[in-house]
């Protein structure tokens, strides 16, 4: 199924509701769809079709909708089961349990024309339940505070509170491919006070007013390419250093705090730049478009010929690989099944050393200098 978005999707909160200008902003550059964006709908089409079929309703389909691959199908039914266990227990509460698939739903009432499809309704005994795929494995998303599922289970509230009694909002996300599931819950009272501060940013927003902030959320805006303030604040960061010649310990954790967003914003200029030349002929002061370097390609027919040459096929050919631990382990029936196969052949080596911020949950890593100075010393 396509979803339409509205200008103040809720998608997009976590961004508008702190850079108020940032949703109309973006409607000058078209929202060209990612391969991840694409599989992620196909992912979303998947489990609709599934949870469609366990319920027994239709859906306007050309023929059975099928994964791309083992992996697809493996985590969108770890979500369908777990929507379905959730629909079991809310039916086993009372027969009158409501149950919706990909339900449309308007939170207009508190910004501008809005609106968003929720994936996942369940009803019943005063709580209204909200759950949210997100196929994406790139980033883990939490429901805890989170905007966009708020505003779904916002606008699931004032479509149904009318005829049940709902009293409790629970809000969760499924990230099957980072075995992720966080669930939120809040009273219908704290949702709606809540709802009231998203009232004025919403209108700004919407007007298309108010200043620009940048922050993290600048990292999937389809404006960051050309957004004077975070230009101005990544040049800004990177100048604020103390010592003129020599950078501190203090200046490389400054480094190290703004790299991921310095890195993605100056990757998002230059892939508009190229861009704006390839489709467009756009030429920028001080550069030209060049041919890039490519690599050596051989073709298939290669193969024949040099068999005729007498050249064997241990020289042609690469011995092929083991499988991976992750899709050995789908194809042996499960981690439980392959650990009782091989087990004692399976390790973790140690990862590689990362720096991480304090806040990270991991422990630190107890290093062994014993070697790091002269013998001599």
């Amino acid at each position: 199924m396509a979803r339409a978005h509205a200008v103040l999707s809720a998608s997009g909160a976590y961004r508008w509701l702190v850079c108020t200008p940032s949703a109309r902003m973006e409607e000058q550059f078209k929202d060209e769809s990612s391969s991840y964006a694409e599989e992620g709908t196909r992912a979303h089409a998947y489990a609709e079709y599934l949870l469609n079929g366990y319920l027994g309703t239709s859906i306007d389909a050309a023929g059975p909708i099928e994964p791309d691959n083992e992996e697809m199908d493996s985590a969108v039914r770890e979500y369908v089961d777990l929507c379905i266990e959730k629909i079991n227990t809310a039916r086993a509460i009372t027969s009158a349990a409501r149950v919706v698939v990909e339900d449309r739903v308007d939170y207009s009432a508190y910004a501008p024309e809005g609106f968003g499809t929720a994936d996942m309704v369940i009803i019943a005994d005063g709580v209204l339940e909200v759950i949210d795929l997100k196929y994406g494995k790139g980033k883990p998303v939490s429901a805890v505070n989170n905007p966009q599922i708020r505003l779904y289970a916002l606008g699931t509230l004032l479509k149904y509170d009318f005829v049940y009694d709902i009293k409790t909002v629970r809000m969760t996300i499924v990230q099957p491919r980072l075995n992720s599931v966080t669930t939120d819950e809040l009273s219908t009272t704290d949702l709606l006070a809540w709802a009231e501060t998203v009232k004025a940013p919403a209108k700004l927003a919407y007007e298309g007013a108010g200043e620009c902030v940048s922050g993290p959320h600048c990292d999937f805006c389809r404006a960051r390419h050309v957004c004077r303030r975070l230009a101005e604040d990544m040049q800004a960061a990177m100048a604020d250093f103390k010592d003129p010649k020599l950078l501190g310990d203090a200046d490389i954790s400054h480094v190290l705090d703004i790299y991921s967003r310095a890195k993605s914003w100056l990757e998002a200029v230059r892939e508009y730049a190229l861009k704006q030349a390839v489709d467009y002929g756009k030429t920028w002061p001080g550069y030209k478009l060049v041919e890039g370097r490519s690599n050596r390609v051989i073709d298939a027919a290669a193969i024949e010929t040099l068999r005729s040459l007498g050249i064997g096929d241990d020289v042609i050919f690469k011995e092929p690989k083991m499988r991976g631990v992750t899709e050995l382990q789908k194809l042996l029936g499960g981690a439980k099944k392959m650990e009782a196969m091989i087990g004692q052949h399976i390790s973790k080596p140690p990862g590689a050393p990362t720096l991480a911020t304090l806040e990270d949950k991991r422990p630190p890593l107890e290093l062994d200098l014993t070697d790091s100075f002269d013998d001599d010393i």
